[in-house]
């Protein structure tokens, strides 16, 4: 599907300069180029700085957008994988499982932050040791390469927490692309490089911010692990913990991957109708439409919701 958009779409149609966007060099989006992008959405960075953003906020519904044979919802598939599947929509936003482990990780009230695709193509490059942060960050009080020294349950408040699910599942010898965390490591409340270049493998990681770490709870050194995970697994695990995704090897298929991440909210937050993770343009067609049941419509809602929708949702 986000493949059919990439190569299907003119994206020198599109009208960047009144969005306050910078038009795509004209050699990255030839038919030969844009072929090359399929995949997923680590291979999309021919679309300029600013666009995935537009398109979340605001929808994009140019002439010259393709969708194949599905509704194009003003989004790349990938980035809003939900907007395009009811099974991903279910699970992402009402299964009665899923709610209550959710409620169970972050307590009632939780509000989605996004929910992607994770693909990892052969050749991927995956993702250096690195941590995130709650929300854009505006909370963040530890230095993100050397802070982080005393444990804290401090981020109970202001948590965001990952879940990976892997259709096919993951492991270290099925030709790279592994993922791998430190069980403890979020005591230390360090969004490891959130805003710095990533560029540490084990090696380095181990001799650096996790050299003399031990876990809160039993005294054992923090340590890495690299998980083997059965098809139809999931992973949960908070945000601002150190993961690192290795290498994929250029001859093995692709690893599918989707991403649920999930937060508590923001008491300092004012009344809204959605929050930063929802596509508002998205949600409001939806309401209209009765697409968005109640349960859904509050894991969408805004921080602190509208007396109306505190109502109707309950």
């Amino acid at each position: 599907m986000n493949d059919a958009v990439v190569v299907g779409s003119n994206w020198a149609r599109i009208d960047y300069a009144n969005r306050g966007l910078t038009a795509p060099d004209a050699a990255t989006i030839t038919p030969a180029a844009l072929t090359s992008y399929c995949g997923g959405s680590e291979q999309m960075r021919f679309q300029p700085p600013g666009l995935r953003d537009f398109m979340y906020a605001h929808g994009l519904f140019d002439d010259g957008m393709a969708t194949g044979d599905s509704e194009w919802q003003g989004m790349m598939p990938e980035y809003f994988p939900l907007a395009y599947d009811d099974f991903i929509l279910d699970v992402a936003t009402c299964h009665p499982q899923m709610m209550d482990l959710l409620t169970r990780v972050l307590g009632e009230g939780f509000l989605i932050d996004h929910v992607l695709m994770l693909n990892r193509t052969p050749g991927s490059k995956g993702r250096r040791w690195h941590g995130h942060p709650y929300r854009q960050g505006q909370y963040e009080t530890e230095d993100p390469a050397a802070g982080g020294t005393l444990a804290s349950l401090e981020f109970l408040a202001n948590q965001c927490v990952r879940t990976l699910c892997y259709p096919e599942g993951m492991a270290q010898n099925d030709g790279g692309g592994e993922l791998s965390v430190v069980p403890g490591a979020h005591l230390y409340q360090t969004p490891y490089l959130w805003d710095k270049n990533r560029t540490e493998y084990d090696d380095g990681f181990a001799a650096g911010w996790l050299q003399g770490k031990r876990h809160a709870f039993t005294g054992e050194p923090l340590r890495i692990e690299r998980l083997n995970l059965a098809p139809g697994s999931m992973v949960s695990f908070v945000h601002h913990m150190p993961h690192h995704v290795g290498h994929r090897d250029l001859d093995v298929p692709t690893r599918w991957g989707l991403l649920m991440a999930y937060r508590t909210r923001d008491r300092h937050e004012g009344p809204a109708r959605w929050n930063e993770g929802t596509p508002a343009h998205w949600a409001e067609r939806m309401l209209a439409a009765g697409g968005l049941t109640p349960v859904m419509q509050r894991v969408f809602e805004g921080d602190t919701p509208t007396e109306a929708q505190h109502a109707h949702t309950g």
